[in-house]
């Protein structure tokens, strides 16, 4: 008999200790498990999600978009590159300086705390606007260096830094970004710095190197040209083949937003002022958002897709989204590129694919005209959760349709010629004229924002569009935009659209203008069918 009661108390251990283990492990599943190395992100409970998800997020796919309660540690101020790091942690760069890593503090499954890793303002720097980590050394592209930033003690937190590559041009011009950074599988580190095609004080460049795609060595004492004529490339990516895309940004003499695979010592049609008149590599397409940004490549059920933030028009705050591309080839070896809008998330600059299928995003939100912080911190840290129970949005399409009679669309035409607008406008998205071009410019605005733009048109100048004044030491003066500046002559558009260059031996004084040279009262006194039908004509451009 006790041989008996004794077995059957084993037994009875023995299911209560299964019991208890099974509980604890559902409590770790939800929670999401953290350990002495950082959070180990399994999954969150969906009440936890609920809390803090962003409604006013328009969302194309099951994903819960999730505002990340951030209250401790380092402040969130126009968050930009995020990267992926040291045991799977996501780090992230503010435009003001500071770099951290987010953690989960108290166990819910979301990250709640910013941990400083470094700060590049210490070491007399500014914008970090590239990431990437090579083991627990982290590379940050500044406009005048690459440098490394170590955590010897894996406790992310950098111990020391280092210089790895200061060959760059540089100036005080805001818009010098060293950006794109990405290791291949040799380390050799591929690097996108910002053309000076825009910059009225632009650095001596006898190597060509800004406006390229540069290959560093591991030791970054040797360097390889890759491509010249880029613009703007703010993302990078390499697929599992190990090629590299890249997304280059409209303006100047790229007329679309321009996707690319990168080919050896091409050229990509951007300053041929600078780099000379040559055969130029076409874009695999032209992309349907504004303003790319970064982008990854994710392996998902067995097929790679890439995802691209877009910052959207400039100081449009509440514009900007993110896509999934879905890339193929043909049976010609032609590359498709398919793009699905994922989220409506205004101004996303940074994206970060999670081993566990999330996906983080940066919300700069709003800075001034250079992209510096201003006196009020903004931005915010979203995280895309995957929920069976999201009902998706359905994109909104209206602004792309051609909602207009042919008769509206003629008297569009009518006033866009009557009011001369060709004569500072293309519309064919090729011909270089004193203002903006506007092929395809409802891809850039909407009805109503284009309205605001003809209305206010100094209200929203983009950098490369400001007017400038200049005066020779003759006392000649002239008026337009400057196309292209360097140490030896500066190539400006008058007024006619003539273009003139002028030996900076010439020039007495240069003075940039902050108003358009467009007249703000255009439509003054226009009835609305009117409008109506200017708009109609110009959206369906």
């Amino acid at each position: 008999m006790l041989e008996s009661v004794s077995a059957r108390f084993t037994t009875k251990n023995i299911f209560m200790r299964i019991i208890l283990l099974l509980f604890t492990s559902t409590i770790w599943l939800f929670n999401g498990c953290k350990t002495d190395n950082g959070p180990q992100l399994v999954g969150i409970h969906d009440d936890v999600i609920k809390a803090h998800m962003d409604s006013t997020i328009s969302v194309y796919d099951n994903y819960a978009v999730v505002k990340l309660p951030i209250e401790q540690g380092v402040e969130i101020w126009n968050p930009g590159v995020l990267e992926k790091g040291p045991e799977g942690r996501i780090f992230v760069a503010n435009l003001t300086g500071e770099i951290y890593s987010l953690e989960d503090s108290d166990g819910d499954g979301l990250e709640d705390k910013a941990i400083e890793f470094c700060n590049v303002k210490d070491d007399g720097l500014r914008t970090p606007t590239g990431l990437v980590f090579k083991g627990w050394d982290l590379y940050v592209g500044l406009p005048s260096q690459i440098r490394v930033y170590r955590d010897t003690d894996h406790d992310f937190h950098a111990d020391t830094s280092f210089v790895f590559f200061d060959d760059i041009p540089y100036s005080d011009h805001p818009y010098e970004y060293t950006t794109g950074l990405k290791f291949d599988k040799n380390d050799w580190l591929y690097v996108a710095l910002a053309t000076d095609s825009w910059n009225a004080g632009a650095s001596p460049d006898p190597l060509k190197y800004r406006g390229s795609i540069l290959k560093i060595s591991p030791g970054g004492d040797s360097v390889v040209v890759m491509a010249t004529g880029i613009r703007s490339v703010f993302g990078m990516a390499f697929n599992k083949d190990g090629e590299l895309y890249f997304a280059d940004n409209k303006g100047g003499q790229n007329t679309v937003e321009e996707f690319h695979l990168l080919q050896k010592g091409h050229f990509y049609g951007h300053n041929t002022q600078k780099y000379g008149k040559r055969e130029e590599t076409q874009p695999i397409t032209g992309l349907e958002g504004v303003a790319p940004a970064e982008m990854e490549f994710r392996t998902e059920g067995g097929h790679e897709n890439l995802y691209i933030a877009y910052y959207g028009p400039g100081e449009y705050w509440k514009r900007g989204h993110i896509t999934k591309c879905i890339i193929t080839k043909n049976d010609h070896g032609k590359i498709i590129v398919e793009e699905q809008p994922l989220a409506e998330i205004p101004k996303s600059a940074g994206i970060a694919l999670a081993d566990n299928g999330d996906i983080y995003v940066s919300s700069v939100g709003i800075s001034d005209y250079w992209y510096y912080a201003k006196d009020t911190m903004d931005g915010v840290l979203y995280r895309l959760i995957r929920k069976s129970w999201i009902t998706p949005d359905t994109p909104d399409t209206t602004g792309k349709e051609i909602l207009a009679t042919q008769s509206q669309l003629e008297r569009g035409a009518f006033i866009f010629n009557r009011l001369a607008c060709g004569s500072c406008h293309s519309t064919d998205g090729e011909t270089e004229m004193l203002g903006p071009g506007l092929q395809s410019i409802s891809s850039v605005y909407s009805r109503e924002e284009l309205l605001v733009e003809i209305q206010e048109p100094s209200k929203r100048l983009k950098s490369g569009d400001f007017p400038t004044r200049i005066t020779t030491t003759d006392d000649v003066v002239f008026l337009g935009r400057v196309l292209t500046q360097n140490d030896l002559e500066v190539r400006i558009i008058l007024v006619g659209n003539n273009i003139k260059n002028l030996p900076t031996s010439q020039i007495k004084s240069l003075e940039r203008l902050t108003k358009s040279l467009m007249w703000p009262g255009l439509l003054t006194g226009m009835n609305e069918e009117d409008k109506n039908a200017l708009l109609a004509y110009l959206t369906c451009l």
